[in-house]
C-alpha cells in the first residue's frame, strides 16, 4: 500500500457499502426466518405423493435454504469489510501521527510510489527562514520513524489484501446461489488462509523428511479448519492432487518401519481422515479453481503416482469428486490403490 493512499484515505464510501450490506443482511435474515417457517415448513408437513415426493419436495426445501445461504454470505461481507475498515482508519490515524511526532525533530516522510517511502528533512536548513533554529535529529532517528513507518504500511498491507482475497474467494464459491461461510470479522477469515498457506508448503516436502512433531501439527491443523470453506479451498488450491496424493502415500507407507513410532503411526490415520474432511470441504466450492482442480484429480484416474512410496499406488477411479450437497468424505488406503470420495 502506498504511503499517501493511507495517510489520504477517504473511507466514506466504503462506510457506506458497510451500512448497504449491513441492511441488506438485515432485510435477508426477515426473509431466511419467512422461507424456514413458511416455505420450509410447510413442505416439510405437506403429504407429498408420486414424483412430488421425489423432487419438488426436495426443491422447496433446498430453495428454503438458499435464504439462509443469502443472509450468512451478506453478513459476513459487512463483517469483514467493516473490520477491515476499522482496521486501516486506525492504520491511517497511527501514520498521521507518526509524521506529527516526526515534525517535531524537523523529520517527515514522502510517497515515492510502488509502497515505498523516504524518510527527509521537514524543511532543509538551507531554505529555512533567517534566524530559524530548526530542531534536531539523529541517524537512530531517522531509522525509527522508517521502521514505524514500514510496519504500519506492512499490517494496512495485509488487512487490505487478506480482506480482498477472503471477499473474493466467498464471492467464488457458489457459481450460483450464495457461498454458506460465516465469519465473524477479516481477521478469523485472514487466519484461516494463513493457515493453509502455510500447512501447503508442510504437505509438499518430502514425506519422509516430516517428522512426527511436524505431522501432529499437520493433524492439528486440519482437526482445527477442515471444515472451514476458505480454508479447504486454499489448501486444495494451493497443493497438485498428484502432489498431495503422494505426500500422503508417503506417510502412510507401512514400509518406511513408521510401525516402530506408535505415535507415527497413529497420525498417519489421523491424517487420512483430516485430509479427507479438508478435501471434501473444498469440493463443495464451485469456482473455477476448484472445477480446474477437480477435474485434474479425476483425469489421473488409474495412473500411478510415480512414487517409491507404499509401492507406487494408484488414485482410484473416484478420487474428490464434486457433489454440491455433501457434507462427509471418506478416504481409504491401499497397497496399491489410494482413494477418497465424497458421500451425501
Amino acid at each position: 500500500m502506498d504511503l499517501d493512499a493511507l495517510r489520504f484515505g477517504n473511507f466514506s464510501q466504503l462506510g457506506q457499502a458497510i451500512t448497504d450490506w449491513e441492511e441488506m443482511a438485515k432485510k435477508l435474515a426477515t426473509l431466511e426466518k419467512d422461507a424456514k417457517d413458511n416455505l420450509g415448513g410447510k413442505a416439510a408437513k405437506a403429504r407429498w405423493t408420486g414424483e412430488n415426493a421425489a423432487v419438488t419436495r426436495s426443491f422447496v426445501e433446498k430453495t428454503a435454504a438458499k435464504f439462509a445461504d443469502a443472509h450468512t454470505q451478506a453478513r459476513t461481507v459487512a463483517r469483514i469489510l467493516a473490520d477491515t475498515r476499522d482496521e486501516l482508519v486506525a492504520f491511517r490515524d497511527d501514520l498521521i501521527e507518526e509524521i506529527s511526532r516526526a515534525a517535531k525533530k524537523n523529520l517527515t516522510v514522502r510517497d515515492t510510489g510502488d509502497g515505498s517511502f523516504t524518510v527527509t528533512m521537514n524543511i532543509h536548513p538551507d531554505r529555512a527562514a533567517k534566524g530559524t533554529t530548526l530542531p534536531e535529529h539523529s541517524q537512530s532517528d531517522m531509522e525509527g520513524l522508517r521502521d514505524r513507518v514500514q510496519a504500519i504500511l506492512r499490517q494496512a498491507t495485509r488487512s487490505d489484501t487478506t480482506a480482498a482475497e477472503a471477499l473474493r474467494l466467498i464471492v467464488d464459491q457458489a457459481e450460483r446461489g450464495f457461498s454458506g461461510a460465516d465469519y465473524a470479522d477479516r481477521d478469523s477469515a485472514a487466519k484461516a488462509l494463513a493457515a493453509a498457506e502455510a500447512l501447503a508448503k508442510t504437505l509438499k516436502k518430502d514425506p519422509s523428511e516430516v517428522t512426527a512433531t511436524e505431522l501432529n501439527a499437520v493433524n492439528a491443523t486440519l482437526a482445527t479448519y477442515g471444515k472451514d470453506p476458505l480454508f479447504a479451498e486454499k489448501l486444495a488450491t494451493s497443493t497438485t492432487p498428484d502432489g498431495l496424493l503422494t505426500f500422503y502415500a508417503g506417510v502412510a507407507d507401512p514400509y518406511q518401519g513408521f510401525g516402530a513410532d506408535p505415535n507415527r503411526l497413529k497420525q498417519a490415520k489421523l491424517l487420512q481422515k483430516n485430509l479427507g474432511v479438508a478435501l471434501g470441504t473444498a469440493t463443495l466450492s464451485d469456482s473455477a479453481a476448484m472445477r480446474s482442480r477437480e477435474q485434474k484429480m479425476v483425469k489421473l484416474g488409474p495412473e500411478e503416482l510415480g512414487t517409491d512410496h507404499a509401492n507406487n499406488p494408484r488414485t482410484g477411479r473416484r478420487c474428490f469428486m464434486s457433489r454440491p450437497n455433501s457434507r462427509t468424505v471418506s478416504a481409504r488406503w491401499g497397497p496399491h490403490t489410494l482413494m477418497t470420495s465424497t458421500t451425501a
